[in-house]
């Protein structure tokens, strides 16, 4: 067979069929599959397109080191948030053919706009599932402490935004004490979803230490919040059984986070004034119950003094009654004794001179003149015959002088 090509002449002819292809540049969106950097700073990438999650086609593609270069140039940090597995891209294609390497498709620029619209419609529709299920607005149920004095802080630990949160604590004018206990983890990048996880489950175990959760990050890039624009960090901080406060660092953005959060704040430092505000607020109320309870104290003690003084004008005015009653019936009594008491004093003369006459009429003298006398045995009057026995000296008394006698014979009169 004398019809045939050379390897050669196939590659030569493949190349200029491609050559106008190769002349031209094309913006195509594709989804990234698999990105991979090489060793001397090149990146590989699959690129695939989906219809209802089949897929309906596939191609490498290469970004030269140079290339990849001028793209770190334009985003900055967001180029590691574009070009991201997962994310749909805008990218600008060429054709490049090499008759010993083959087929290349090369990436000369990228596009965000396409990659930023995307998120955005993703976090729409997480936005529509999570208000199907409920979960917006499930977590500002918790009701807040009046003081919020215990904080699980959720963080880098050399995050800028946690050394503007710190500082901001403890350097407050008022002289507040907050007790704050970090919980490291990545505020950035793939490792965000799975280490938020696990500290916000470390601190479910221990909620009763702590009276709210408090997850903060530095400022960045709409690309860079959207690692909280995450389906599985919103579901358990809607549910989290503490109060949960973001200061993810944004001034216009609203992160799906945010959206779930029981207060949403823009900085860590407004998160820090949000928490002194309560003390703040906690003592401004105190003193004004202070005020107020001092306001009713004199209140009463006014009205209270009052009915003291107008007790005691009605007491004296009492008192003066009383007094002028008393030193009427006084006066009265006095008038009435000056008349009674001579009658009394009168009768009791009469009764006196009566008993006087009684008593002398019943005197002894009296009694032993009028033939009476008196008996004694050893001295004592004797008033019992059965007394007396044979040989008793006996001794009577009459009027003038007395007499002895010795009992002979005791009898006894039945």
């Amino acid at each position: 067979m004398s019809n045939y090509l050379n390897l050669t002449q196939f590659t030569d002819l493949v190349k200029t069929a491609l050559y106008r292809m190769e002349q031209h540049l094309f913006w195509v969106v594709a989804e990234i599959a698999e990105l991979k950097a090489s060793g001397r700073g090149h990146v590989y990438l699959e690129l695939v397109e989906k219809d209802k999650q089949q897929l309906t086609a596939k191609s490498q593609a290469v970004i030269w080191y140079n290339k990849h270069q001028e793209i770190r140039q334009k985003f900055g940090r967001d180029t590691y948030n574009i070009l991201k597995k997962g994310n749909k891209v805008l990218l600008l294609l060429r054709l490049d053919y090499h008759a010993i390497y083959g087929l290349k498709v090369v990436i000369e620029d990228v596009d965000a706009s396409v990659t930023i619209g995307d998120l955005e419609l993703r976090r729409l529709e997480m936005i529509q599932q999570l208000q199907t299920e409920g979960a917006i607005g499930l977590n500002q149920q918790h009701v807040l402490p009046s003081v919020l004095q215990r904080i699980a802080v959720i963080s880098s630990p050399t995050a800028a935004g946690y050394g503007d949160f710190v500082n901001h604590l403890q350097q407050n004018p008022y002289g507040y004490r907050v007790h704050y206990q970090l919980f490291e983890a990545a505020m950035q990048g793939e490792k965000v979803e799975p280490e938020v996880l696990a500290k916000l489950q470390r601190i479910a175990q221990q909620k009763e230490r702590f009276d709210a959760v408090v997850i903060i990050r530095g400022g960045g890039s709409k690309l860079d919040l959207n690692w909280f624009n995450n389906y599985k960090l919103a579901q358990t901080i809607a549910h989290f059984p503490l109060p949960v406060l973001t200061g993810i660092g944004h001034q216009q953005d609203e992160t799906v986070c945010d959206l779930v959060a029981h207060t949403a704040l823009k900085t860590p430092t407004a998160v820090a004034e949000f928490i002194l505000n309560s003390f703040l607020v906690f003592e401004s109320n105190l003193q004004q119950l202070i005020e107020n309870l001092q306001f009713k104290t004199q209140q009463i003690l006014h009205i209270e003094q009052s009915k003291i003084t107008n007790l005691n004008t009605r007491f004296q005015l009492a008192t003066q009654h009383l007094l002028q009653q008393q030193k009427q019936q006084l006066s009265h009594c006095e008038t009435r004794l000056e008349r009674v008491i001579p009658q009394f004093l009168q009768r009791q003369r009469q009764q006196l001179a009566i008993m006087e006459q009684a008593f002398k009429f019943l005197s002894i003298e009296n009694l032993l003149k009028r033939g009476f006398s008196i008996t004694r045995l050893n001295g004592k009057v004797l008033t019992d015959s059965t007394l007396l026995q044979k040989g008793d000296v006996l001794e009577t008394q009459l009027e003038k002088g007395s007499l002895k006698s010795i009992v002979g014979e005791v009898k006894q009169d039945t």
